[in-house]
């Protein structure tokens, strides 16, 4: 397995294994309430967070069945893509769950090959999967940091999970 590939993987299982310990520490209540200046409450960052990690794998996939494909639109790799929003925090948890195992099984499928490849993605660029996979890696921690923000800002963040933005463990040992 590549490094980048290594590295992502690690970073994508201790991320959603954090949100996933998280989600199992709060009320169903709590997943319900947004920022109080709005937008997306927790059950819906956490329906993003599992669509966008599912069309990327599905994406791959599509490299690896499509020699000539070289082009996603947004939708393709779950940009505002919103499904079934988890009624309990419990449901919630299983979602991450679910995707954290799913992400740790398919990320090591990016063969260099795959890793090599161009692809563009409507209004965000061109660039090699070597050089998506930290963006998509990074869109997970960034929707943990979301998770994170709108639960402390209605006092419901226990301290235990309060991590520096971005924050990706591999600082730590």
């Amino acid at each position: 397995m590549s490094d980048i590939v290594e590295t992502q993987t690690r970073i994508a299982d201790r991320t959603l294994t954090a949100v996933e310990e998280l989600l199992r520490s709060i009320d169903d209540g709590d997943l319900h309430v947004a920022d109080p200046g709005g937008g997306w409450t927790g059950a819906t960052v956490v329906s993003h967070m599992t669509l966008a990690g599912l069309l990327w794998v599905a994406d791959i996939a599509r490299l690896q069945a499509d020699p000539e494909l070289d082009f996603f639109y947004r939708e393709e790799i779950g940009h505002d893509t919103i499904g079934a929003i988890p009624p309990t925090a419990a449901e919630a948890a299983d979602k991450i769950a679910s995707l954290r195992r799913t992400m740790v099984t398919t990320l090591p499928m990016h063969t260099e090959e795959i890793l090599a490849r161009s692809v563009e993605i409507t209004t965000l660029g061109r660039m090699t999967v070597a050089e998506w996979l930290p963006i998509v890696v990074g869109h997970v921690v960034h929707h943990r940091d979301q998770l994170h923000a709108v639960l402390k800002s209605r006092g419901k963040l226990p301290e235990r999970f309060e991590v520096p933005e971005g924050y990706t463990g591999e600082d730590a040992a």
